[in-house]
């Protein structure tokens, strides 16, 4: 497995990520903009190189952005793009109880065999009433596949390390068993069949299934919760 400041290091953006990004860009600024009021503190948790809180901050300026990761390289990339970079554990973070208006992550509690942890201390440092975007990977994926060829003859598995994959309903009852409320959710499929074979016509599109209540085909699907007020 390799560590996870080796792997920012050596990251670069390919053009199927960056064509995520956009597609989570345009939810998290709808979502954000539901908040209301004049300056919303906005967190992305576990937040690597941080495309999507880079662009938030450069394009709104009702926010105060913040990111936390555990790596000290992505902490160090990120800290002149955002107003503050917090090194920490998403799992015990230290931020302040009840601190942020809005919390997203992508690529994060997948990485946990109990999210139990992390989702409890995302509702301890949410306002009540507050928002959490929750990306992670979507089961039954070509995405899924590609992970299972890579692999083959590999005895350190794979390159991250442990990570699961959900279904919507896994997802929901991960999150509503700590106590938040789900709002909403849909899923993203750039890798599949008919998104794979878009891409490499390099062409935006809409994914096929967005409006299905299966996962399949998705690659990443999101859940957008609330925590009571």
């Amino acid at each position: 497995m390799m560590s996870w400041d080796d792997y920012w290091k050596q990251y670069s953006i390919s053009k199927a990520e960056r064509w995520m990004i956009g597609q989570r860009h345009r939810k998290l600024m709808g979502w954000i903009d539901s908040l209301g009021g004049e300056t919303k503190r906005v967190v992305e948790i576990g937040c690597g190189f941080g495309s999507n809180i880079r662009r938030l901050k450069e394009e709104r300026t009702d926010i105060e952005a913040h990111a936390l990761d555990f790596s000290e390289i992505s902490v160090e990339n990120i800290k002149d793009a955002v107003d503050v970079a917090h090194r920490g554990d998403c799992q015990a973070t230290g931020l302040p109880e009840g601190h942020f208006d809005f919390i997203y992550s992508s690529g994060l509690m997948e990485h946990f065999r109990d999210e139990g942890p992390f989702a409890r201390e995302m509702f301890r440092i949410l306002r009540p009433g507050g928002l959490m975007a929750t990306f992670v990977p979507a089961r039954w994926s070509l995405w899924q596949l590609y992970q299972l060829l890579w692999k083959i003859g590999k005895p350190g598995g794979w390159i991250h390390g442990y990570e699961k994959a959900y279904s919507k309903g896994q997802l929901h009852r991960v999150l509503e068993r700590e106590g938040w409320k789900v709002e909403e959710d849909f899923g993203l499929d750039p890798f599949s069949i008919n998104g794979f074979a878009m891409k490499l016509l390099n062409r935006s599109f809409e994914p096929v299934w967005k409006t299905s209540p299966l996962s399949a085909g998705y690659t990443e699907i999101c859940v957008l919760t609330r925590k009571p007020a």
